[in-house]
């Protein structure tokens, strides 16, 4: 059965080293640790230049959803960039990243599959006018990253996404969504598939 998250509803966490705070969104297993879970979904408020935490054995995808974008150092590679609307960046959860905000703060999404037993791919997609989603993953998470809402569809079920909310799925959910938007959104889609 779909699960509606919304925005307000999320568990606030404060960094450490006081540079930001993490808005969880789901992990899995469900009362996993930040050292134990299989999949972990979450958004972060970044307010000062820093480094990132490394998650051993994890793959990471991280896409911006507010602010003026990030500069992101990999270890002694050149920076790059990642600003709203770019398609999302993955790298090793080993990786030394060291992150340097553009233009003050800003809020991205980050998606976060321990490599042994998950594998994810996340994309971003821009449109104005209704949508077809063909899900077939085990698991899987539509997020609004911009925009007023969204509708999705499948079969009788009916769901309304507002801006920063998330729509999580599971494999019962299998099948083609419609996706009608409410002008231009800005909508993040999300597949979690089990490693054999």
């Amino acid at each position: 059965m779909p699960k509606i998250i919304q925005k307000k509803d999320l568990p606030v966490q404060a960094w450490k080293n006081g540079g930001g705070v993490t808005s969880e969104i789901v992990i899995f297993p469900k009362e996993a640790s930040l050292d134990h879970f299989d999949w972990r979904i979450s958004m972060a408020t970044i307010g000062l230049d820093g480094g990132f935490s490394e998650f051993a054995g994890v793959d990471r995808s991280l896409a911006m959803v507010a602010g003026k974008g990030v500069s992101l150092q990999f270890g002694k590679g050149g920076p790059q960039t990642l600003m709203p609307k770019d398609q999302p960046l993955r790298f090793a959860g080993e990786a030394k990243v060291y992150a340097r905000l553009l233009q003050g703060e800003v809020i991205d999404f980050n998606v976060m599959t321990r490599r042994s037993s998950y594998r994810h791919l996340l994309r971003q997609q821009v449109f104005s006018m209704p949508e077809t989603w063909a899900f077939a993953g085990e698991s899987g998470l539509l997020f609004l990253a911009g925009g007023e809402s969204v509708l999705c569809q499948k079969g009788g079920q009916q769901f309304v996404l507002k801006a920063m909310d998330s729509l999580l799925l599971s494999a019962d959910d299998a099948g083609e969504w419609l996706l009608v938007p409410y002008g231009e959104v800005c909508l993040f889609f999300t597949d979690l598939i089990k490693v054999d």
